[in-house]
């Protein structure tokens, strides 16, 4: 009981000493280091000294703008109290070793411009609260284990310009209500389980420059309204079922795309 006693008061003890941010936001830093064996991070926090000097964390303004701890080490599951570092602009904890699922509360980071899970060990859903995060331009959350759907929420991130989620698991049909992002330049959905057939919807992505969805479960004829995306760069299809009848498809693409059944990959020859 003394010890359980002595534990919490050094607990507090960290958390208003050196404060320079609010407390909630100084708490939501100790959680996730506790939560994340931190002790045992590549680069550990020494909780006794100034928040500014923690590896990783940029403050701003007296907040904590950003959150940068790739390759460190974590292990653990995402706290849920992440919430409280509200004025995020960038959160990167990718290549680590975090599981479990993505806290709903992860959809109050409003502030957040990038947002990089990547190269971890999530499962589940995706939540539908990630579409809340309006300001967002840049997803990362490949090589997890996600399952399910793309949630429909995700088409409110219309300043999205990078949305990377492949080798994972998820399924279902062409998430067409991505091609509701006007901005979105990158889209990888590769080493899925997607099926079905392409949307003509996606000549929407007027800006898009790649699109990777290789190895997945695709099927049918490439939408001609592919031909509409003069910005398109990389266009990466194979391991999939279409119709292998590309010929009137390419005949049509503008001059800087190499054959499409070359690989099944096009590029930018300049």
């Amino acid at each position: 009981m003394k010890t359980l006693k002595l534990t919490t008061l050094l607990l507090f003890s960290t958390l208003y000493a050196f404060a320079s941010i609010p407390f909630e936001e100084k708490k939501a830093l100790v959680n996730l280091y506790y939560a994340t064996d931190g002790e045992h991070w590549h680069n550990p926090w020494n909780l006794n000294a100034p928040v500014e000097t923690w590896f990783g964390v940029t403050i701003q303004d007296d907040h904590v703008v950003a959150l940068n701890l790739p390759s460190n080490n974590l292990k653990g599951e995402l706290t849920s109290s992440i919430s409280d570092l509200m004025y995020l602009k960038s959160l990167n904890l990718a290549a680590n070793k975090l599981g479990g699922h993505i806290p709903r509360s992860i959809g109050e980071l409003r502030d957040l411009v990038t947002l990089e899970l990547f190269m971890n060990q999530f499962v589940g859903f995706l939540p539908v609260e990630i579409g809340n995060l309006e300001q967002l331009e840049f997803l990362s959350l490949y090589h997890n284990r996600f399952t399910g759907n793309i949630p429909s929420t995700f088409k409110n991130l219309s300043k999205l310009e990078i949305l990377q989620l492949g080798r994972n698991n998820f399924s279902g049909q062409f998430p067409d209500h991505l091609c509701q992002l006007e901005n979105l330049e990158h889209l990888s959905l590769e080493d899925n389980n997607f099926e079905g057939e392409l949307p003509v919807e996606i000549a929407e992505l007027s800006k898009l420059e790649e699109l990777v969805i290789s190895n997945n479960k695709f099927t049918g004829y490439l939408p001609n309204s592919l031909e509409k995306l003069s910005k398109l760069k990389v266009l990466m299809l194979k391991d999939n079922k279409f119709t292998k009848e590309y010929k009137n498809f390419t005949n049509k693409m503008p001059r800087h795309y190499l054959d499409l059944e070359t690989g099944t990959v096009i590029t930018d020859n300049n």
